[in-house]
């Protein structure tokens, strides 16, 4: 008898349940993925689903709205902030990234000092100061002596290309 009452309420549940019923737990869903995606990756693009989902997440609370202007809500709120403050806090969180003296070196020559090959790192003398280089091109081989053009800065070491003669008076 109590299986049977237990069983009809499960049934009436069921059926008479609409997704109306399920939309908050759906846009609490959302909501936390979305979160969890932001702070595995710092590209500021899921953090403006958050905000979407939190109104249509109000919206869901809210008796008799129905549940696709839930969702036109959070397909129009997130275009609207991904497209309008994206790039006002990129650009705010990018102004502090600053160029270090270091930066300054590419494109200088430096002369060589310790040969640089594909099986070994050589070194290389700029400004009175020796740094750890490394070639371009690994199969290059650069000797002593030659001059080399700083192409990038990978760490703590220089990459570089050997400058052939004619190039010597740039």
């Amino acid at each position: 008898m109590i299986n049977k009452m237990f069983l009809t309420l499960v049934e009436e549940a069921a059926w008479g349940s609409s997704i109306e019923d399920y939309m908050i737990f759906i846009w609490l869903g959302v909501f936390v993925i979305a979160l969890i995606v932001e702070i595995c990756t710092t590209d500021v693009v899921s953090i403006w689903f958050c905000g979407a989902s939190l109104i249509s997440l109000i919206l869901a609370a809210i008796p008799g709205v129905p549940f696709w202007v839930e969702i036109v809500v959070f397909v129009v709120l997130s275009v609207a902030l991904l497209l309008a403050l994206r790039p006002v806090v990129k650009k705010y969180f990018s102004k502090n990234n600053f160029k270090t003296n270091v930066d300054e070196m590419i494109g200088h020559k430096a002369l060589v000092i310790k040969e640089i090959s594909e099986l070994q790192r050589g070194e290389v003398k700029i400004n009175g100061i020796i740094w750890t280089a490394e070639a371009a091109n690994p199969s290059e081989k650069i000797e002593k002596d030659d001059i080399v053009k700083i192409l990038s800065i990978d760490g703590n070491k220089l990459i570089v290309k050997k400058i052939d003669n004619d190039d010597k008076t740039n």
